[in-house]
């Protein structure tokens, strides 16, 4: 009778064992994440509100910086694994962190503009250079100018480029660097003659009727938003980075397939008040994901196909990396370690499996 009892009670001490291993293992994987106050982000905002992520045996979690630099400073800590950032992110990160850029997102040729007063002498100037007919300004109404920015970021790129294009350099500005929420109440209160700004900043800017000297795209200044991930852990983990990916580019393929609709439309304006607190109205939300198109698996594939030399995603990196270089911004040893970190690599991204069409 005691073997009986003994038996069991061994039986059950088994079972809730065995219950509590499955349990374990069907315990999703948490990974915490690095985004910005801009589009990229909504992707997985939305993926983890439809539970897309649960059903890859991953628990997301997301946080918002002010810029990529600052999401690089916060690496070491491994406050975040995965992520997107922009070309300040992703140059910092190869020059002074170990990082992979897994995956070009989003093209960012309309995201980034330009802004004149009014009033500027500059925004009376359209063409001088005939290479860039859609710039405005010159080098007589431009130099002296008090420009306001955020350093080693995109529109610190952007702003190079144009007063390349109008035969100048920085030493014949004032840039005064400040985040980009702090950019355009600033800009209001009469500080400054230009601004750079991304979106959604720039709506504000087109609401208050600043005259546009030009986008990324008239200045030939294209830049790319990217996923990026701690390169150890990576490593460590590819399968993971391959589950992530596949989270990240089933969003991609919804808002590819139902674009701007009246309920993405609310659910995107959702995100960016709830996570980026920032408040839209639905036609500032279709514009900003209408200038914000998603790639899909096979052009982002594409991208980083380095058999015939360069990847169209190395040149763009490195256009940047060589700017910031003329501007000894960066010394040419950090340039170089840069280009020899070779951070875009499409390994993780050959893992994934394109998912089906899916479910809204």
């Amino acid at each position: 009778m005691k073997k009986c009892l003994l038996a069991a009670v061994f039986c059950c001490f088994a079972m809730l064992l065995g219950a509590g291993a499955a349990q374990a293992a069907d315990k999703p994987v948490k990974i915490s994440t690095c985004w910005m106050d801009e589009s990229p982000g909504f992707n997985i905002w939305y993926a983890k509100k439809m539970g897309w992520d649960k059903e890859e045996g991953l628990d997301i979690n997301m946080l918002l910086f002010n810029s990529g630099p600052a999401q690089m400073e916060a690496l070491p800590a491994r406050e975040w694994v995965l992520g997107s950032t922009g070309v300040g992110g992703q140059l910092i990160g190869g020059i002074r962190y170990k990082i992979y850029a897994v995956a070009p997102i989003i093209s960012e040729g309309e995201v980034h503009v330009l802004y004149l007063r009014p009033d500027s002498p500059a925004a009376k100037v359209k063409g001088y250079n005939p290479d860039y007919p859609n710039v405005y300004g010159s080098p007589e109404t431009v130099k002296g100018m008090k420009i306001l920015y955020t350093s080693q970021t995109t529109v610190h790129y952007m702003i190079g480029k144009w007063l390349k294009i109008l035969g100048l350099n920085e030493s014949d500005v004032t840039l005064v660097n400040m985040e980009q929420p702090s950019a355009v109440p600033a800009f209001e209160k009469g500080i400054g003659d230009a601004v750079c700004l991304w979106a959604p900043f720039t709506f504000i800017a087109d609401s208050r009727d600043w005259v546009r000297a030009g986008s990324a795209t008239d200045m030939d200044a294209i830049t790319v938003s990217s996923i990026v991930g701690d390169k150890k852990w990576c490593d460590e983990n590819p399968e993971l980075v391959a589950k992530f990916l596949r989270v990240y580019m089933r969003a991609s393929d919804m808002l590819r397939e139902e674009g701007a609709s009246p309920r993405i439309i609310k659910e995107y304006r959702q995100y960016m008040n709830e996570f980026a607190g920032i408040r839209m109205t639905d036609e500032e939300a279709k514009k900003d994901i209408e200038i914000h198109p998603r790639w899909t698996y096979a052009e982002t594939v594409a991208l980083l196909d380095d058999s015939k030399g360069e990847s169209q995603a190395d040149k763009w990196q490195n256009d940047v990396a060589g700017f910031f270089e003329s501007i000894k911004r960066f010394s040419p040893a950090e340039i170089q370690k840069f280009k020899d970190a070779k951070i875009n690599t499409d390994k993780f991204l050959k893992l994934v499996q394109p998912a089906a069409a899916p479910a809204k």
